[in-house]
Formats: C-alpha cells, sequence, structure tokens
C-alpha cells in the first residue's frame, strides 16, 4: 500500500501534466478567438459544445467519476468562453484605438 506522501507526489506529477495540457488547450482557444474575430463567429456554439461533452463523457472509462468530469469538463467550457471574450473585447479595444 502506498503512503499519503507517494499519493500525493503522484498528484503533483499529474498536476505539472495537465498544466502543460492546459496551455496547450489555451494556446488553441487563443487561436479559435482570433479565427472568431476575424470572422465575426459567435463565442457560445451550443451544438458543439454538446458534442464535445457527450463523446468525452462516452470516452471515460470509469463511469464512477460522471458527474465530476462533466463538472470539469464544463468548467473548462466556461473558461474557455470567458477567455475567448476577454480576447475579443481587447483587440476591439485596441482597433478603437482606446
Amino acid at each position: 500500500m502506498k503512503t499519503l506522501d507517494e499519493i500525493r507526489n503522484k498528484i503533483d506529477q499529474i498536476d505539472a501534466q495537465m498544466r502543460v495540457l492546459f496551455e496547450q488547450r489555451m494556446d488553441c482557444i487563443q487561436a479559435v478567438a482570433e479565427y472568431k474575430y476575424n470572422n465575426n463567429g459567435n463565442i457560445f456554439d451550443q451544438s458543439r459544445e454538446e458534442k464535445m461533452l457527450q463523446k468525452n463523457l462516452e470516452q471515460l472509462k470509469n463511469k464512477n467519476y460522471d458527474k465530476e468530469y462533466e463538472r470539469f469538463l464544463e468548467e473548462i467550457l466556461i473558461s474557455s468562453k470567458d477567455y475567448q471574450k476577454d480576447y475579443i473585447q481587447k483587440k476591439e479595444t485596441l482597433k478603437r484605438g482606446e
């Protein structure tokens, strides 16, 4: 049986991997925001979000984590939309010369 410190060290390692993946995902979110800014796209795409949630929940191996994983994904979506909104607002502000 692993000690609490060993388990926490493993969690720290996973958090480090998640941080790298988070930054990669946010780089993509910024590219999406740039595309939407240049093409007058909507930030919110309900169909895309529903498909993303469904696909990821279906692929979850341990179904005991369904509820928590769905909440995790929803928070990612909220964060992504907030970032896109802020990014586009900053671009608009710069464009107006404010």
